[in-house]
């Protein structure tokens, strides 16, 4: 288990705020349009870009529902797949919607974050395979991309106008340093 714990400041002098999914992180190789943060690893100095290598215990226990809600539903799926699809769709707008920050002149918020590995050191992604060598030192960093109009299809038509009216809501691309991860 690896416990990350990150921090954004606002070094304005003016209140922001930004859509950011702080519940959630994946892998860079596959959250390029994302509102969570995404990591990549590092083995020395070439990037690991495998999906898989770590899971938050909060996305495999959504997995595992979801899975089951699907198992339970599969006579009815047909008739039930618009109304889902709905259900979604409002879903995913309310959690856009609960995932801005706001942050004061000066603020600092933390966040945490825990992965879960399961030592495997072997993954496959597509083509590419990778071997996590447990002499090699490795790194983890940390990026955040923050939208506003890329949230047009995801949001009813009221939130969308209000996301976008509200001129505190800062859009751009940040990266941390980079930290040593211990896979030994």
């Amino acid at each position: 288990k690896f416990t990350i714990i990150y921090h954004i400041q606002n070094l304005t002098n003016n209140p922001i705020s930004f859509i950011l999914n702080t519940q959630g992180i994946g892998s860079n190789a596959t959250s390029s349009m994302s509102y969570y943060p995404s990591y990549r690893l590092y083995q020395e100095d070439e990037i690991i870009n495998a999906e898989g290598i770590f899971n938050s215990k909060m996305a495999k226990e959504a997995i595992d529902k979801y899975l089951k809600s699907i198992a339970s539903k599969k006579d009815s799926l047909k008739t039930d797949l618009n109304i889902d699809l709905k259900k979604i769709k409002m879903r995913i707008s309310q959690n856009i919607m609960s995932s801005i920050v706001k942050l004061n002149p000066k603020e600092i918020k933390s966040f945490t974050i825990n992965l879960l590995w399961s030592k495997n050191r072997y993954f496959k992604y597509f083509d590419n395979e990778y071997y996590l060598d447990e002499k090699a030192k490795h790194y983890f960093d940390l990026s955040i991309l923050l939208m506003k109009e890329e949230f047009k299809e995801k949001l009813s038509e009221e939130e969308f106008k209000k996301i976008m009216q509200d001129t505190t809501i800062i859009k751009g691309w940040a990266a941390s340093n980079k930290m040593e991860i211990n896979f030994k």
